[in-house]
């Protein structure tokens, strides 16, 4: 049997090249900010959870800026998080991250004087899921410590729904996105395998799952960012 080469390298820089920041308006200042958002309380010793982490866009930023920051990171993809450790490791930075391949519920218990959800909830059904997703990263938090998250939000029984994705589709392609990338990007999402949430559900389900001082911070398009607190 052959086993299939994993080119870590290859992967972070088509990643990086072809990735989030040529689909998401602002992509650099939206981690900028969040990188922000969250010094503005946490320690210089601080723990933070990320839910999401695969690629490392979030955790090099944050740990290139807080050499005393330790991190749990979490996501369900095995080559995203591989992508993560290579670019974690090529900074010196692996010694300071907890790797969990799974979901909010696999990390540990905490409690994080901090967490982010980046680009993340908007593939998580809202049948109860998004829900429970929020309410146990909140469990995981000190209470009054920041979160940070950042959603695709589009209504696809709007009007203006092809008009949201023509944008979004646009937008990718006047960044240098691949034409292939783009268009299964666009199938994807009016086929209705994303599972988004209008920027009214996600703040109510914000509040339902107990989160306090809830404040948009950032929106690209239909791009939304949230910080609020436990």
């Amino acid at each position: 049997m052959v086993t299939e080469h994993f080119d870590e390298e290859d992967f972070v820089k088509r990643y990086v090249e072809r990735g989030p920041s040529r689909f998401v308006p602002g992509f650099e200042s939206l981690h900028r900010m969040a990188d922000l958002l969250l010094a503005e309380t946490v320690p210089d010793n601080g723990s933070v959870l990320i839910i999401g982490a695969g690629g490392g866009h979030e955790l090099t930023r944050l740990a290139t800026g807080h050499k005393g920051w330790r991190f749990c990171a979490v996501d369900p993809s095995e080559e995203m998080l591989k992508a993560a450790r290579y670019r974690m490791a090529d900074q010196g930075d692996n010694e300071r991250v907890d790797w969990i391949q799974g979901v909010v519920d696999d990390a540990p218990d905490g409690p994080f004087d901090a967490a982010t959800c980046l680009l993340t909830l908007h593939f998580v059904p809202d049948d109860g899921a998004k829900l429970e997703t929020l309410r146990s990263i909140r469990s995981r938090l000190t209470p009054g410590a920041p979160f940070v998250l950042a959603d695709l939000c589009m209504d696809q029984t709007a009007d203006d729904f092809d008009v949201a994705l023509g944008r979004y589709a646009r937008f990718a392609g006047a960044s240098g996105a691949d034409p292939d990338d783009v268009r299964q990007a666009e199938s994807h999402i009016r086929e209705g395998h994303l599972n988004m949430a209008t920027p009214e559900r996600n703040a109510a389900l914000f509040a339902e799952a107990g989160f306090s001082r809830i404040g948009l911070f950032y929106a690209g398009f239909s791009w939304r960012g949230w910080s609020m607190h436990a």
